[in-house]
């Protein structure tokens, strides 16, 4: 559902470096370093539908690991994992509203 824009939060941080690591123009190691940075030093409290878009990003970039040998879990998300979950992410946030 489309909102107007006018009513979404600003997220356009978000936006821009889900838009970098799904264009190339940053790794998966400098997205997860950037996103988990920019969740844990956000101060607002996103309500519906931005949380739980961003919520999710947040559980795989935190659940990516860089090295394969040290990937030991079923959980762990290696790089095409991680740009999967960023792609939905992003086509989340388009699908309510974020061009």
């Amino acid at each position: 559902m489309t909102r107007n824009p006018a009513d979404l939060p600003n997220v356009s941080a978000y936006v821009d470096i889900l838009d970098r690591f799904i264009e190339g123009s940053m790794t998966a190691t400098e997205f997860e370093v950037a996103f988990l940075v920019l969740m844990k030093s956000e101060r607002r409290i996103f309500g519906q539908p931005v949380y739980p878009i961003l919520q999710v990003m947040f559980e795989d970039a935190d659940a990516y690991v860089a090295q394969p040998e040290l990937r030991t879990g079923p959980d762990d998300l290696d790089d095409e994992q991680l740009l999967g979950s960023a792609r939905r992410a992003r086509d989340a946030l388009r699908s309510v509203g974020f061009a």
